[in-house]
């Protein structure tokens, strides 16, 4: 093989490797489905997604975990539903998982970069995500929070 007929074939295979590189960063559109959508309600814990001990985690208003594909956050006091958010933790802009929950907003921050956040009920505060984060289902028993 000739010099001239080696680096033509390693051009070209390096054009559509570098191609393949650039359509698989974008290949997922701006906004895809979350990996795991939430279930429909129900289902006597076939659906669980998250188990909390509210008597030793997530006691102050502003705290949050992010974990098993949920971001929960304390919205108020008291043990009821009401005062708990839970949402996928997909990222609706680019599939990354959110990182964390600072001011009042759930951040994108470290795994994607993009910087998209939304607000305690889901909805987007800052693109470039366009769509809101699906909600689970907070359930409380006592002192043990399930979210489905």
């Amino acid at each position: 093989m000739e010099r001239r007929d080696f680096l033509s074939g390693m051009s070209a295979t390096l054009a559509v490797l570098c191609a393949g590189g650039l359509a698989a960063c974008g290949g997922k559109g701006d906004d895809p489905a979350p990996v795991n959508p939430p279930g429909g309600g129900g289902g006597g814990g076939n659906n669980v997604k998250l188990t909390v001990n509210l008597a030793n985690d997530l006691t102050a208003v502003g705290s949050f975990m992010i974990g098993s594909g949920v971001v929960l956050i304390r919205l108020a006091a008291g043990n009821v539903p009401a005062s708990f958010a839970a949402f996928t933790s997909t990222c609706t802009h680019m599939g990354c998982t959110l990182s964390t929950y600072n001011a009042g907003k759930i951040v994108c921050g470290s795994t994607c970069g993009h910087g998209s956040q939304f607000n305690t009920d889901g909805s987007v505060a800052n693109g470039p995500a366009t769509n809101p984060l699906p909600k689970y289902t907070v359930n409380i028993n006592g002192t043990t929070l399930t979210v489905t």
